[in-house]
């Protein structure tokens, strides 16, 4: 039984008598029926009403560490001699009378259910008012009153053990207990009244163990959690109401008609076709979309019309790695031979022409490396394996006509080293397995360790964003998945894997997209375990603020995206939502839909009327021409998104200053290459109900 569990564990020697006593008694089963308890609000007189209140919460306390609010009983106990080792704590709620109103009297009822074996006819039982620590209820122990600071210290109890005895009132009420069992009632009227008048003083009721007595002598009563209702604790409290009732007031205005329901959850478009897989999408400086998959040829397509324009390339890209040059062309490091075979070669697209040029091939052949633009404009290739399908570990630096290999820098990394330019110009290596470092690139190179994720294992098609400079968020992956999210702060000078919030739904193979607002949206993926499990899929998107740390529940999508799924900002605010298939078990999707969240439908878009320059320079003061200037509270650049694998190689977030003009804004273009690096941005500008104009695209040089 209970008892021999909270007393053995602090004295193995003397707990074998108590034990058998408690057992024995365990195993009556001649209680009488419990008489019915009073009606809640019966009239005693023509001005006095009755309360019957059961407690919001009750427990007893033991000289250990244990918390008992879920047993069905409370027990006093008295052991060693003449020592509580017991108390009841019991919680009432007193909203149900009217302020203001007369207790004339309150009475504590207790079924007890159970007593020792003893000679002993009788059992003092005294009510106490708890005056110094508000106790929870659910955490209490004999140590602590909330599961983390310890009562007010005393001796009374056995081993020094606080039990509360120091933090209550003088008793209040007596009762000589025998063991009968049955109602057992206190008046505890001094208590209430108190309460009433003043209820921050409510900490609860202390019912206190007999230290009268020798070792193993008890009572046990029934609980709020008694199967059977009428032989729970109640409090019955008899009131005077202050006065005749006032009269109602008048019925409420009717309530605004709530939003729509697209203004807190975003809204879906229907499905529409595509040629191909779109499992690599890039975001154009002229607006477009480039994509390409496994099969068919590279794809251009626009969004103001829904065409499709095919761009065949030089090599196979299928599982390259890449990202945008300070021109704004996209630079495409390595390709497809075989399943884990990778090419040596680096092409180049040029947006303006809609064509490919080949450049000079790497030294190694790399199937799914990681490819980032570095603050002095150099692009960085790391890991995939080559073309005899071995891992690549050194990684190498493309100068805009040559490679520069990092020879001592080798390292051995999983697929698509999520990879990011940190505020001292290293790059920061995030995972997916569990410890980040840092590359320093200059000369051979170089690496350092740094700081180790929470999470224990890899994030396994997880995904990473710099949703501000030097603040990224690492989501989800692993295997089974994960909805837990961390976060770390590369501008501190220990930075540390700190836990954020938890998506609603475990996710490996999504993709999380950067917004204007510079909250993060979350798409796709799957909860199921192992590589791609599409039983697992998850529809509903989910937004997370990096003011809160919390996540949003959004609209769900039609089509399951899994592995080889992909998600892209558009220069509209809206996410392009594409991919999935053209390998790892699932259906190849060739089909897209497009996303708008919830800030498309909270009020009116500001506007950008005048012709914005397409080329800045790091510090510039720039000139953006609205009508909105007044009601503008950031404006944000982001890089053009480079997607693939669940990675985005190049998209980061950057805030913007700026000041009221006549005729708009005048917007500061970042300082550093280390905060935004070189290439194409799009600039948004967000009103104070964070809605977010179209963005204009410049290229930062």
């Amino acid at each position: 039984m209970h008892r021999s569990r909270f007393l053995h564990t602090l004295v193995p020697t003397m707990a074998v008598f108590a034990i058998g006593t408690v057992l024995l008694h365990a195993c009556r089963d001649d209680r009488p029926t419990a008489p019915s308890t009073p009606l809640s609000g019966a009239i005693l007189a023509e001005t006095a009403s009755t309360a019957v209140i059961p407690p919001t919460g009750d427990t007893y306390l033991n000289i250990d560490a244990g918390n008992y609010a879920t047993e069905q009983q409370l027990n006093l106990y008295t052991w060693p001699d003449a020592k509580p080792a017991n108390a009841i704590l019991i919680k009432f709620d007193l909203a149900s009378i009217p302020p203001g109103s007369t207790v004339s009297s309150a009475t504590l009822t207790l079924n007890l259910v159970e007593s020792d074996a003893t000679t002993d006819p009788t059992y003092t039982v005294t009510a106490h008012a708890i005056v110094n620590k508000n106790p929870v209820l659910t955490a209490a122990t004999g140590y602590t009153y909330d599961g983390v600071n310890s009562w007010t210290p005393n001796t009374c109890c056995y081993n020094n053990v606080p039990l509360a005895q120091a933090d209550i009132g003088p008793p209040v009420a007596t009762r000589d207990v025998d063991k009968t069992p049955g109602f057992k009632q206190w008046d505890v009227t001094s208590i209430v009244r108190g309460w009433l008048t003043d209820p921050s003083t409510n900490f609860g009721l202390l019912m206190n163990s007999d230290p009268s007595k020798l070792r193993d002598r008890y009572r046990t009563f029934s609980s709020s959690e008694d199967p059977i209702a009428n032989q729970r604790p109640t409090l019955m409290v008899v009131y005077n109401r202050p006065g005749p009732p006032p009269p109602p007031p008048p019925p409420p205005p009717p309530p605004p008609p709530p939003p729509p329901p697209e203004a807190l959850v975003g809204q879906w478009s229907t499905v529409f076709p595509a040629p191909i897989v779109q499992l690599h999408i890039h975001l154009l400086p002229n607006g477009q979309v480039l994509s390409w998959g496994l099969n068919g040829d590279p794809q251009v397509w626009d969004p103001l019309t829904g065409g499709f324009t095919a761009v065949p390339a030089p090599s196979w890209l299928f599982c390259a790695g890449h990202d945008f040059l300070p021109d704004g062309r996209l630079f495409v490091a390595g390709g497809h031979i075989t399943n884990d075979h990778g090419l040596p070669n680096a092409n180049v697209f040029d947006a303006a022409t809609g064509s490919w040029q080949p450049a000079p091939a790497m030294a190694h052949g790399r199937w799914y490396p990681t490819t980032t633009t570095l603050a002095d404009g150099q692009v960085l290739v790391m890991g995939g394996r080559d073309q005899a399908g071995a891992v690549v570990t050194t990684p190498e630096v493309w100068n805009g006509s040559g490679w520069r290999p990092l020879t001592t820098a080798n390292l051995e990394t999983e697929y698509y080293p999520r990879n990011f330019v940190a505020p001292d110009g290293r790059v920061f290596y995030a995972g997916e397995d569990q410890p980040s470092r840092w590359l320093d690139v200059s000369g051979t190179g170089s690496w350092t360790d740094g700081p180790r994720r929470n999470f224990t294992g890899g994030r396994g098609y997880g995904s990473a964003v710099m949703y501000a400079p030097g603040k990224i968020l690492y989501v989800g992956g692993g295997d089974p998945p994960t909805n837990t999210a961390e976060i770390i702060d590369l501008n501190q000078p220990n930075p540390a894997w700190t836990y954020t919030g938890s998506m609603a739904f475990a996710r490996r193979q999504m993709n999380a997209t950067l917004l204007p607002t510079g909250d993060v949206l979350v798409t796709g993926g799957t909860s199921g375990g192992g590589f791609n499990n599409p039983v697992g899929a998850v529809h509903a998107a989910e937004l997370w603020s990096p003011v809160t740390g919390t996540w949003t529940t959004l609209a769900s999508n039609a089509v399951t995206r899994v592995y080889h799924s992909t998600a892209l900002l558009l220069p509209d605010g809206r996410v392009l939502h594409t991919g999935s298939g053209d390998g790892g078990g699932s259906p190849d999707e060739r089909n897209y839909e497009l996303y708008s969240p919830p800030y498309l439908f909270q009020g009116p878009r500001p506007a950008i009327t005048d012709v914005t320059p397409s080329t800045v320079g790091y510090g510039q003061i720039v000139f953006v021409g609205t009508p909105d200037g007044g009601s503008i509270a950031k404006v944000t650049f982001i890089r053009l998104g480079s997607v693939t694998h669940a990675s985005d190689m190049g998209q980061r977030t950057v805030p913007l200053t700026f000041q009221q003009v006549n005729g708009g804004l005048s917007v500061a273009i970042p300082e550093t290459r280390t905060s935004a690096p070189p290439g194409p941005y799009m600039l948004f500008l967000v009103s104070g109900n964070g809605v977010p104009s179209e963005a204009r695209i410049m290229l930062l040089q």
